[in-house]
């Protein structure tokens, strides 16, 4: 499996600095299943991507998710399918074709930002419901 931050994090886009919410990769799961009517492994190709990457090819991905290849390739045409992934061709080294794909930087930050908010929800309720 794949850890994730606890911190928030920081990316540079278009030359300036923007913040990241920590994402909690469990939630975010749920939210994408519920949101986009993604499968299990949609949903954990996604988040990984989200999470952890942005941007890798189908093998790569396989190998941290310990999944069968063949199983994310399917997620990622779907995924792509739904425009939830950009593909562009990637080169190997042997030859033959692979594609490197990415979660474009707006979706992340909505992402973000919505984890940011489903977790104020939580802590709101779990505080408000201790002593209950």
């Amino acid at each position: 499996m794949y850890s994730l931050s606890i911190s928030p994090f920081t990316t540079n886009l278009n030359s300036k600095k923007q913040k990241l919410y920590s994402i909690n990769e469990n939630r975010l799961k749920c939210v994408l299943k519920c949101a986009f009517s993604l499968t299990e492994e949609e949903a954990k190709v996604l988040a990984y991507l989200v999470v952890e990457n942005n941007k890798a090819i189908a093998k790569d991905i396989a190998e941290s998710l310990n999944r069968n290849p063949e199983v994310v390739r399917r997620a990622l045409r779907s995924l792509h399918t739904k425009s939830l992934v950009v593909r562009k061709p990637y080169p190997l080294r042997k030859g033959g074709r692979a594609y490197l794909y990415e979660v474009p930087q707006k979706l992340i930050e909505m992402f973000s930002e919505l984890c940011e908010k489903l977790d104020t929800i939580v802590e709101e309720f779990s505080s408000n419901n201790k002593g209950h």
